[in-house]
């Protein structure tokens, strides 16, 4: 079996030596099962549910620690990463970016908390890309296109460059990666009679030049820009029939993300010192039908837009020492800081809402009443600058007692800051206690520590186990709602925090024919950040109560003859509240044992692949993926998961040339990969792609 070895922060290493839980699929893995996305892999990882919604604000959960399957007010609770470089926002999220694998070096995802090297955000797992770095010393180019159409839907098609060219040999390279890609519809909206409204346009690439001025000193330059732009979200209103939406507008979503890092690695002889500096920029817009939620209110009034643009952008700096991995002691320590700032502006208009504001209201409160709290149309405004700061040290020191012992111990030593100013301007609030505008002033901190202890056994090199113990943690914040005389808003919520305990083994047999990974894992979660709303209907986030997760991972992977391998990977996972919560407001109580949102029970995906030395030696890859139901919300009543997907593929060859044909979700399912409720709202799921056949042209040279 192949041997695979990522780069993180301590260095190179191979996979199946890591004490933890890791699973990594190198780029030529991904081009045999033809991922693009993050539902073409991270449905295939043991331990991880990919909540797919709404392109480039859709979530991964990690060993079922999550409070909502969509994205809400607050940090997200898995951490994104590239080449290292955190994608991940300390507040409301700008987007969660879904990199193209097109020529990445791997995408290594690690299961547990990552506290210790990754810092916050990181608290159920973390997601690296690691971007294939520049050639120093030989040209390569890379062609890629792909048209595909779905069943009931419309037509797809992508074309991908990649280009590295050596500037002076062995000194000084650089490379280019341009990818543009039309994911078609499938979603019918009736309210605006657009067919296959949903299509996704994801464009961009990167850039990375490498400059290695003498044998001990490399210095790497990433430069990375990708949008994504959806004309109508895609969700599906079951009200109104599969595959079918009913909104007055349409609701389209736009986000782009930006990094520029700096990176150098110096070779001192008795370690590596590295230091990088990145500029990160996230920007989204998004366009919601909320007429039906604001009928009661504002009677007449259609259709009613809500507008939510929001920017982060900062900065972040870290520089570490790394010793060799081939010592008796070995050890990483190092400094972090990160500052971002998000600009949030959320209004809410409509054309003929000064009128209505007036003939309704006037009488009430007075003549003129429409023009001063709707000018323009717009009766609702909420504007609003947050920070985030991170400042840790942090560090790792491994001791080899013997060649078969080895004992790690870490941690994470950090001070968390937030801050937040919103002003809201609400035609309401006027009308009813004479405030033209409400500010809210908040924030919090923490200083605490994320600990890190593993004791690993390697008695051959066939077998090895560990045991382990890490904590993550994960910014607290703002709450942005206004709170009224009957319902009291806290003005913030607190950094939450978990400590996984995981038992592990990593075994080899028959020749290395067949690899078995397990692992066990239990994980005690407190002060949990959940999300509520308010009477009034007003988002807001509290911490409340504890969860317990618990379950088990297991991956087997059998070579059965030279040209023939089979795979499986099952988790099972028991994540629930560890005691009732009493939302308040005459809300239901969320019972003690209420499972957690996005925490399937069971998971298995299974895939076969054969290759043959034949004419054009092909080769053919079948898999089968399974997720079982779990509630899309804490609460809410919603389901998704229990769905099965099959895909087949066969790749054709000939010298740098492939051609591969495809059917995904060969048996057309309609299974429900996210479920969202909303007030005032009809039912919304978001659908797995039904059946998708199509060829992809390869060329390399």
């Amino acid at each position: 079996m192949e041997e695979i070895v990522v780069t993180g922060k301590s260095g190179s290493q191979a996979v199946r030596s890591i004490s933890g839980s890791v699973t990594a699929l190198t780029g030529a893995q991904l081009d045999a099962l033809g991922a693009q996305s993050f539902e073409d892999y991270l449905t295939r990882t043991p331990g991880v549910v990919f909540n797919a919604g709404i392109p480039g604000l859709s979530s991964a959960t990690i060993r079922g620690v999550s409070t909502s399957t969509s994205v809400t007010n607050g940090q997200g609770t898995t951490g994104y990463f590239i080449n290292d470089v955190p994608m991940t926002d300390p507040f409301n999220s700008a987007g969660i970016p879904d990199i193209d694998t097109f020529d990445v070096s791997d995408v290594t995802v690690l299961r547990g908390p990552q506290g210790t090297l990754f810092g916050a955000a990181s608290l159920g797992g973390a997601i690296n890309y690691q971007a294939t770095p520049p050639n120093l010393s030989g040209y390569e180019a890379h062609v890629q296109t792909t048209v595909e159409g779905t069943d009931g839907g419309g037509v797809g098609s992508s074309g991908k460059f990649m280009l590295n060219v050596p500037i002076v040999s062995d000194i000084l390279a650089v490379r280019a990666v341009y990818s543009l890609r039309n994911d078609a519809g499938y979603i019918d909206n009736i309210g605006t009679g657009k067919k296959n409204a949903n299509d996704t346009r994801t464009d961009g690439g990167r850039i990375e030049l490498s400059w290695k001025p003498t044998s001990t000193t490399k210095v790497n330059y990433l430069f990375l820009d990708q949008s994504e732009d959806t004309a109508d979200v895609g969700d599906q209103e079951p009200v109104f029939g599969s595959l079918k939406k009913n909104t007055l507008i349409a609701e389209p979503v736009d986000f782009r993300t930006t990094i520029h890092n700096l990176r150098v690695d110096q070779d001192l002889g008795f370690a590596t010192l590295t230091g990088t500096a990145t500029y990160h920029e996230k920007t989204s817009s998004m366009v919601i039908d909320y007429t039906a939620p604001t009928a009661a209110l504002l009677p007449g009034i259609s259709p009613v837009t809500e507008r939510e643009l929001l920017n982060t952008e900062g900065t972040t700096f870290e520089v570490r020492l790394a010793s060799p991995l081939d010592q008796r002691f070995e050890y990483l320590v190092g400094l972090y800081h990160d500052d971002t700032r998000e600009h949030n502006d959320d209004t809410f208009n409509a054309a003929n809402a000064s009128a209505l504001i007036e003939s309704t209201y006037g009488p009430l409160f007075g003549a003129g009443i429409g023009a001063a709290t709707a000018p323009g149309g717009t009766f609702f405004e909420g504007v609003g600058p947050f920070r985030g700061v991170e400042t840790a040290a942090f560090g790792e020191a491994t001791y080899h007692f013997t060649d078969q012992w080895k004992f790690t111990l870490g941690g994470r030593a950090f001070y968390a800051k937030t801050s937040n100013s919103t002003t809201e301007e609400d035609f309401y609030e006027l009308a009813t206690a004479g405030v033209p505008s409400l500010t809210t002033v908040g924030g919090q901190s923490d200083r605490n520590i994320a600990p890190k202890a593993s004791l690993t056994w390697t008695p051959s090199d066939t077998f090895m186990t560990y045991a382990l113990v890490d904590k993550g943690f994960r910014f607290g914040g703002p709450n942005l709602s206004p709170s009224t005389k009957a319902f009291a808003i806290p003005p913030s919520f607190a950094t939450d925090s978990l400590i996984n305990y995981e038992l592990g083994e990593r075994s080899s047999w028959l020749n290395n024919r067949l690899q078995v990974d397990v692992s066990a894992f239990y994980i005690d979660w407190s002060k949990i950040q959940l999300e509520f709303e308010s009477p009034t209907g007003f988002s807001y986030v509290t911490n409340a109560g504890k969860a317990n997760n618990y379950g088990a991972e297991a991956t087997v992977a059998w070579k059965v003859l030279q040209n023939l391998t089979v795979q499986t990977n099952v988790t099972y996972l028991d994540a629930t509240l560890a005691s009732a919560y009493d939302p308040g407001a005459g809300a239901a109580i969320i019972p003690k044992g209420s499972t957690l949102p996005g925490a399937s029970k069971w998971q298995v995906s299974n895939s076969l692949s054969y290759w043959s030395d034949g004419l054009f030696e092909p080769d053919y890859v079948l898999s089968d993926r399974y997720i079982s139901s779990a509630p899309g919300a804490l609460g809410s009543g919603t389901s998704q998961g229990n769905y099965n997907i099959v895909d087949a593929r066969a790749t054709f060859h000939l010298k740098q040339f492939e051609v591969s044909l495809f059917v995904d979700n060969l048996f057309n399912s309609h299974g429900v990969a996210t479920a969202t409720q909303t007030a005032g709202l009809p039912l919304q799921e978001y659908i797995i792609r039904p059946l998708t056949g199509g060829m992809t042209l390869d060329y390399r040279f």
